[in-house]
């Protein structure tokens, strides 16, 4: 199995960095879908590094850089960071890569952009859809303290590690964090980690999802405290017909990171049980 990096021009300032691995034990079948990897607010393609090579056993994989995350580059403007523009990058990106059929993994805020994308795209184009402690496609609104906090979550080291530690993961709390966690959220340039928090969060996209019309999966993290189980299953599984929801226990939020291998069994799971005639 072998990964490379390639950085696509999508526009002015706007480059999307794509790790996209290919194997020569993968099924040559014409029809056999790309797996698309999109990250949390906070995160890169290295968010899903202990998950796509489990999955890039079987089947070709790509995982994307958000706009100012990892080693994507986006414009140095306050509000180029919405949801829409993010599923804009990730779509010119797949045109980019001649990816005409794809099953779209969004975590947290990725979970968010691939209902946009999925509820967008042409029906031919995605096979499927597996939301991970999915943001709902709903707006969000925070009170201002809260959201204050969290504009400021990633704004050094220390609070950086607090919240992977204690907020994002469940189980890191006594172990050490893999190194990129941490990197990863600093790297963030100022805009995208302002975006979400002031703003993207309370973008709705809910239009988009209820045009869903693939089979979709949705993994939920039993001790996820930041898109809590009661939630996902109101706002993210009850708002799309016939999603079906798996729990992973002992995860936090950030199931690739605390239970990759589970992550990775359920979205093989799914993938083997589409039509993809």
């Amino acid at each position: 199995m072998s990964f490379r990096t390639e950085l696509i021009d999508i526009g002015p300032n706007i480059k999307i960095s794509a790790l996209i691995s290919r194997s020569p034990n993968q099924s040559q079948q014409a029809k056999s879908p790309t797996v698309i990897f999109l990250h949390f607010w906070g995160g890169s393609s290295r968010t899903w590094s202990l998950v796509n090579p489990l999955v890039a056993q079987k089947y070709p994989t790509t995982a994307f850089d958000f706009r100012g995350w990892g080693g994507s580059t986006g414009p140095n403007d306050a509000d180029a960071y919405s949801i829409a523009a993010l599923a804009s990058d990730i779509d010119g990106a797949l045109k980019a890569l001649n990816l005409d059929t794809v099953v779209l993994v969004g975590l947290s805020m990725g979970a968010k952009v691939a209902q946009l994308l999925a509820g967008s795209l042409p029906a031919h184009a995605v096979s499927g859809l597996v939301l991970v402690s999915p943001a709902p496609s709903t707006a969000l609104t925070l009170p201002s303290e809260m959201r204050d906090q969290q504009i400021h979550a990633y704004d050094n080291p220390d609070s950086a590690e607090f919240v992977a530690r204690n907020v994002l993961t469940e189980s890191f709390r006594a172990r050490d964090l893999p190194d990129f966690v941490v990197d990863d959220m600093l790297r963030g340039s100022r805009w995208a980690r302002e975006a979400w928090p002031a703003y993207a969060m309370e973008e709705d996209v809910s239009e988009a999802a209820g045009r869903i019309a693939v089979p979709v999966l949705i993994v939920a993290s039993a001790n996820d405290v930041v898109e809590p189980l009661v939630r996902v299953r109101t706002e993210v599984c009850g708002r799309i017909s016939g999603a079906r929801m798996e729990v992973v226990p002992g995860s936090g939020h950030l199931s690739p990171l605390d239970a990759p291998e589970s992550v990775a069994e359920h979205i093989l799971g799914f993938i083997g049980g589409l039509d993809l005639s």
